[in-house]
């Protein structure tokens, strides 16, 4: 079983005072990085069950890499800024949708044998979103992936019930924003709600966006409210996880790893594998190479 945490705007930087990942205490993200902060100076780990790598996410093209084209590489395995012939975000492009649709992580693991219910996005999503999708017909990356798959999107009664994750972990978005009566929860019950759906699947994907907020703001007290949650976050749920379970953790591009700048970045960003198979990426150079690992792993296990 593999659980794919994706992390929106996170890249290995230079560690400058701009770098909240050097200026901030965040002992689970050093954990995952063997015990060193997440920086461009990181040595990089490849053991049989814990790598933990840069990769590159411009895909050879010029420019800033953007969240559409990105998150489609990442998620398919194929260079859908090639595909495009530029960056573009932060929805996949018109050019790009047909590849997500198709080629996708999930799509490709249904192809290769696993039904559809053995796969989960963890994301609740509010009723106003399914309407955004209907009037506007703009899918993220991550729901055109799962919705064309036969992958259910989750919804409130999901998060009520403890079988999917709010996008702030704790929910208090949902608790200011939206109607529902359901209070917030601690990141450490986010991580063990997430932990149980890995336990009944076989692969998981969970996307987190606000790190990529954050970098954008410039605000370095929001960028270290942001990761201090992850961070809360991550130390449940790396005690939380079946011990058969794999951690995959990766991002589409830099962004809070510099609040120097409003806009992402050209840095590489980290790709961790933390259980049972990390050994199947350790030799990834790119976002394309993450998805291939995963089927790699999951066919093989599934065989």
């Amino acid at each position: 079983m593999i659980l794919l945490v994706f992390l929106d705007g996170v890249g290995l930087g230079p560690a400058t005072a701009a770098n909240p990942f050097v200026t901030l205490d965040l002992p689970a993200f050093e954990r995952l990085a063997g015990g060193q902060r997440w920086t461009a100076d990181a040595t990089p780990i490849r053991e049989p069950e814990h790598v933990f790598i840069p990769i590159d996410a411009t895909l050879g093209l010029e420019g800033l890499p953007q969240s559409g084209t990105g998150q489609a590489a990442l998620f398919t395995g194929e260079n859908a800024a090639a595909v495009h012939g530029r960056h573009f975000g932060p929805y996949p492009p018109t050019t790009v949708r047909p590849l997500v649709a198709e080629r996708s992580v999930f799509a490709r693991l249904v192809a290769a044998g696993i039904e559809a219910d053995r796969l989960a996005f963890a994301n609740a999503y509010p009723d106003r979103f399914f309407r955004f999708v209907e009037k506007r017909g703009r899918w993220t990356a991550t729901t055109l992936a799962a919705h064309s798959a036969g992958v259910r999107l989750r919804r409130a009664a999901d998060l009520a019930a403890r079988r999917a994750l709010p996008a702030d972990l704790t929910g208090e978005t949902w608790h200011a924003l939206i109607d529902i009566d359901q209070k917030p929860q601690s990141e450490a019950d986010a991580a063990r709600a997430l932990a149980a759906l890995v336990a009944d699947h076989a692969f998981v994907l969970h996307e987190y966006y606000l790190t990529d907020k954050a970098g954008h703001s410039q605000d370095a007290a929001r960028a270290a409210d942001v990761l201090t949650s992850l961070d809360r976050f991550f130390e449940a749920l790396l005690d939380a996880l079946p011990p058969e379970a794999l951690l995959v953790l990766s991002s589409d591009h830099g962004n809070i790893e510099d609040l120097a700048t409003k806009s992402h970045t050209r840095h590489p960003v980290p790709l961790i594998a933390h259980g049972p198979g990390a050994h199947a990426f350790a030799e990834a150079g790119s976002l394309t190479d993450v998805t291939p690992a995963i089927l790699r792993v999951l066919t093989d296990a599934d065989a």
